[in-house]
């Protein structure tokens, strides 16, 4: 029997959710999974009372102006 790394199954675990819940999602519900993760990963990293404190405090922006940038991203791009 194979001695499986439980970290690697946490993740593994994680990402298998994470694909079956984004065949149903829209672009505005995977942002705001993308922004609780990272957040959350932030969280997890911390060092200190400090950083995790700065963590919580972490403002996302708002869907329609990542949604705007990326669109003039994209727009640049094909110049």
């Amino acid at each position: 029997m194979m001695n499986a790394n439980p970290r690697y199954l946490k993740h593994s675990a994680t990402f298998a959710l994470l694909v079956l819940a984004l065949s149903a999602c829209t672009n505005k519900q995977l942002y705001k999974v993308g922004q609780s993760y990272q957040k959350s990963e932030c969280e997890r990293a911390a060092l200190s009372d400090v950083q995790f404190r700065d963590c919580k405090n972490i403002e996302a922006k708002r869907f329609e102006e990542y949604e705007r940038e990326r669109q003039e991203a994209l727009d640049t791009d094909k110049l």
